[in-house]
């Protein structure tokens, strides 16, 4: 039912008396369009009092929806003043708009502005999550309200499962959900067919006598009856006001208390919508995901693979004794090879009556050629002493070791290494005792060594050919000087002084410092300062793809930002403050890198089981899931900050404005 003459004057006589809600003051709204100024509104004057139902017309261009857009704080003006409850709206800040559209205003726009991947009750619970209602509160609300408009039985369906009419409903219902006192319907019934239209035109007027406040824009005089005041405009300005007269009582500005703004959405209702937007884009979230997937697996892979490589290492050093010292000719100036003469039989020697000292094995080696019968062995060959058994932990399995005698006489004696005998053996039982022929002398075997097997990087250890040095050095090696030494002391605790008390002594005989000595322990640092440089250096290498990944979680964010835009704008119009908007992108490219993190860590274990299965030395340690994981989740922070930022600076206006 139209309203006619003596209903508006039952509604002036109503509103005698009544405080004003909305004033504007002269107010402009201008835009710069190539250089020229283009004035949507003109010196706009308007009061608008609680409980009054007005249609404001004009023709596409009159500046109806510019003027909706301030009413409703999605828009400020150039000039002029707004004042809404008391409260001057150009002095509010970003949060204190955002909390009267949230609880003052209603918004019903003409094209639904519906969340197409949320259900009903979702759309209409919308505003309610950013006024921290609770869930299980806001869906009864919500589902209270659509039962209210006939909409009980479609609770669950989405807008596509709808019709337009039943849409424009579930966009009522969305506009009612916080208590809103004014309801804004931008031309509400022109995407609605005749019937729907006049359902919906009656459901604003029962709002009205339940004392809500409408505002409805529209071009179409027929609608516009239906409101108990009319205002035109024309070329952004105010032509005909049929509520003009009636007498004003304005409140005092501030009278009402200051708007107050809603504390920032939670983290759980972020992340709720974090993950039903990447749950909606699974495809899209799968390809940012790839990215800190692939970073993460390959850290963890790389430096496992790094960590393997120094226990490895670290392994074959402990097996030769934490209580050895060995010394090298050579000082830290001099070229250290075989090929410097400091070291001799004396000084080995001389060494021995250092205290601390239990063994003391020279040693000089060389390549050659060992033949019995047919066979061949090629290897190198190493000259030293009895003690040599002892210093590097070896047993005898067949005969003996040669004797203090066999090197004051120069023996013609040999002890081998397991392989050696299978090599030039048939039977490598019956080697004791054989001769075998070596740089054109005749040795006989005396010993074979027992067994050691590969060391864990795949080196044979059982190819010694061990000869008396002093037979060496007369019919091998052709020099009387020493490649080595290897001292092994009482123990690990006096390692330390040993090394310390050799350096002496041989500074003493030589007059200059021309040896060098290490303990097992210095080594042990040396390789494993090495072995973390690697490792870290892999790990870096690795870090670089997990940044790579990082800057295509940016980029997709980026898009995601640009094709939610009108999502961006309808949470802002429904009361999301731009903090909200920056919570709810941040935690979602938290969200995908968590995710990718977690993924990868279990795929670079994957991989690492894989890897392990080719002797590769692998380490499972828990720094580098946890270093990976934190990197991965530093990347989101990182690169997810710059989109975020961008989605919260959207202006609600041309954010809505999106197709």
């Amino acid at each position: 039912m139209k309203a006619g003459p003596e209903d508006l004057a039952d509604h002036r006589g109503c509103l005698v008396g009544k405080p004003s809600l909305i004033e504007l003051n002269n107010v402009v709204r201008s835009y710069q369009t190539e250089g020229t100024e283009v004035r949507a509104l003109d010196g706009i004057s308007l009061t608008i009092r609680k409980g009054e139902f007005v249609a404001i017309m004009g023709q596409s261009g009159s500046g109806k929806s510019t003027l909706m857009n301030i009413l409703g704080c999605l828009d400020t003006p150039s000039a002029g003043s707004y004042t809404i409850n008391g409260h001057n709206v150009n002095s509010l800040t970003q949060e204190q708009l955002s909390a009267l559209r949230l609880k003052t205003f209603g918004f019903v726009f003409q094209r639904y502005q519906l969340l197409a991947s949320h259900s009903a009750i979702e759309n209409v619970a919308l505003p309610a999550i950013y006024s921290n209602t609770d869930k299980p509160e806001r869906e009864k609300r919500a589902a209270e309200l659509l039962t209210r408009l006939g909409l009980g039985d479609r609770l669950e369906h989405r807008p596509g499962e709808m019709s337009g009419g039943q849409q424009q409903r579930v966009s009522v219902a969305r506009a009612l959900i916080n208590g809103a006192e004014v309801i804004l319907a931008d031309e509400p019934t022109g995407a609605l067919d005749s019937a729907s239209g006049e359902q919906l035109l009656a459901l604003l007027k029962e709002l009205h006598g339940e004392g809500v406040t409408i505002i409805l824009i529209t071009h179409d005089p027929a609608v516009a009856e239906h409101a108990e005041r009319q205002v035109h405009l024309l070329d952004g300005k105010i032509v005909s006001d049929s509520g003009e007269a009636v007498p004003e009582e304005t409140p005092q500005e501030g009278t009402q208390g200051a708007v107050q703004a809603f504390r920032s959405i939670s983290g759980a209702a972020a992340l709720g919508m974090a993950f039903s937007s990447l749950r909606l884009n699974w495809f899209r979230t799968l390809l940012t995901l790839l990215g800190i997937i692939i970073g993460v697996a390959a850290v963890v892979t790389m430096m496992a693979i790094g960590e393997g490589g120094k226990q490895d290492v670290l392994k074959r050093i402990e097996a030769i004794g934490t209580n050895l010292i060995s010394v090298r000719p050579g000082g830290r100036n001099m070229r250290n090879s075989g090929d410097v003469a400091t070291l001799t039989l004396a000084d080995a020697d001389a060494l021995r009556d250092i205290p601390g000292v239990m063994y003391v094995a020279p040693e000089r080696s060389s390549r050659n050629t060992m033949r019995y019968g047919e066979n061949d062995f090629s290897g190198r060959i190493k000259g030293s002493t009895p003690d040599y058994l002892h210093v590097k932990d070896w047993e005898i399995a067949q005969g003996v070791f040669f004797t203090e005698e066999d090197v004051r006489n120069y023996a013609p004696v040999v002890v081998i290494g397991d392989t050696v005998a299978e090599t030039l053996f048939e039977d490598k039982m019956q080697a004791v005792g054989k001769y075998i022929l070596m740089s054109n002398s005749l040795y006989q075997v005396i010993g074979v060594l027992k067994s050691k097997g590969a060391t864990a990087g795949g080196s044979d250890q059982d190819d010694e050919v061990l000869i008396p040095v002093t037979t060496g050095r007369l019919k091998v090696f052709g020099r009387d000087y020493l490649s080595g030494i290897t001292i092994k002391a009482s123990g690990s605790d006096v390692a330390s002084q040993v090394k310390d008390a050799v350096l002496e002594t041989l500074k003493q005989r030589h007059g200059a410092e021309d040896v060098m000595v290490f303990t097992t322990d210095s080594l042990v640092e040396a390789v494993t300062e090495t072995q973390n440089t690697l490792t870290w250096l892999l790990a870096s290498v690795a870090a670089i793809s997990l940044f790579v990944g990082g800057i295509g979680v940016m980029n997709i964010m980026l898009v995601n930002v640009s094709e939610r835009k009108r999502e961006i704008g309808l949470r802002m119009a429904t009361g999301a403050k731009p903090a909200d908007i920056l919570k709810q992108f941040n935690i979602e490219a938290w969200v995908v890198c968590i995710l990718g993190g977690a993924v990868g860590i279990v795929l670079g274990y994957g991989v690492i089981l894989i890897v392990s299965q080719f002797s590769i030395s692998v380490a499972y340690t828990l720094m580098p899931p946890v270093l990976a994981f934190i990197t991965s989740l530093l990347v989101g922070v990182l690169f997810g900050y710059a989109p975020a930022l961008k989605a919260s600076r959207l202006s609600p206006i041309e954010a809505l404005s999106e197709d």
